[in-house]
């Protein structure tokens, strides 16, 4: 999944717009709303955090999305001790009372209207790059229905829409889903099942016969294959998943080198994080991982587009 490091143009005192509302009850935990972003479906894009996931890749680079349930991130560095407790534990003041904002609640209950409101804002650069707006996570497909609305909101408003996805939860309508996302952008990471779940609990099959759905269905698809040193990065893992990408008949392939932005927001949650000091990886480091895919007939793209 993709990292959030621009700050998020929605804020816990935002009040609702007048379109709140109008376009049913649907409704999901957002954590952030980043802007201008350009590895996430083409062009100057927006991408909506959805808050939730059922799967624990130790390599997530935003923990922030997996609970479903808000959280307070505190970041130490920013805190004045303006309300010191005697146990010497951080402060008890209220995230929206912070100060310096070393306390952050994450994930603020959002309806369709009020997204909707907030990312057409910048609909004239969606149109002057060929961009849109994605959705990710978390895992965005635990809530199809609220999935669904919003991305037929962005259609309505003339705005392209994507996801992404490690696309291996059960579809609720293909075809709904399909109408309303111009692209799929579907993560390939261990490649052998019985360790893919094992590890992150994602089963290979289900995303693979939801891919061979959406496909049958008109859809677009993406694959995208994160490079993680000790997971993803060993020449069995790349080569059966550029060989499932081909069987499947995606054509592209995103190449993902693993980084290091998630490590703070780890600290931040008071997580644990198996993958600190890990040396992040440059586009030279996957070179070979290019060349494999190319050499299948693949267009490969490093970062994504």
């Amino acid at each position: 999944m993709t990292s959030s490091t621009a700050p998020s143009t929605s804020s816990p005192d935002m009040p609702a717009p007048l379109t709140s509302g109008l376009f049913g009850t649907e409704s999901a935990a957002i954590t952030n709303v980043q802007r201008f972003s350009l590895h996430d479906g083409g062009g100057i894009r927006t991408v909506v955090f959805l808050k939730g996931c059922p799967f624990r890749c130790p390599w997530c680079c935003n923990p922030e999305n997996l609970s479903s349930e808000p959280e307070v991130s505190f970041k130490e560095r920013l805190c004045i001790r303006c309300s010191p407790r005697p146990d010497g534990g951080p402060c008890q003041t209220r995230p929206e009372d912070c100060p310096t904002g070393a306390k952050e609640l994450l994930g603020r209950t959002r309806d369709v209207g009020d997204l909707l409101a907030e990312v057409v804002r910048d609909r004239s650069f969606y149109e002057e790059s060929g961009g849109g707006v994605t959705v990710s996570g978390g895992e965005c497909l635990l809530r199809q229905d609220f999935l669904c609305a919003f991305l037929e909101a962005c259609h309505g408003a003339g705005i392209s829409t994507a996801i992404e996805s490690t696309l291996a939860l059960p579809l609720a309508d293909v075809r709904r889903l399909v109408a309303a996302c111009d692209a799929f952008l579907v993560d390939f990471k261990i490649a052998d099942r019985a360790r893919s779940l094992e590890v992150t609990g994602i089963d290979p099959d289900v995303r693979d016969a939801n891919v061979r759905s959406v496909l049958s269905a008109g859809g677009r698809v993406i694959a995208r294959m994160p490079i993680i040193p000790g997971f993803t990065d060993d020449a069995a893992c790349v080569d059966a998943n550029v060989a499932r990408i081909g069987e499947l008949g995606v054509t592209r392939v995103d190449v993902l080198p693993f980084h290091q932005l998630g490590q703070g927001k780890y600290d931040s949650l008071g997580r644990a994080y198996d993958l600190r000091g890990v040396p992040q990886l440059a586009e030279r480091d996957v070179a070979g991982v290019v060349d494999r895919c190319e050499a299948a007939g693949l267009r490969a793209v490093v970062h994504g587009e």
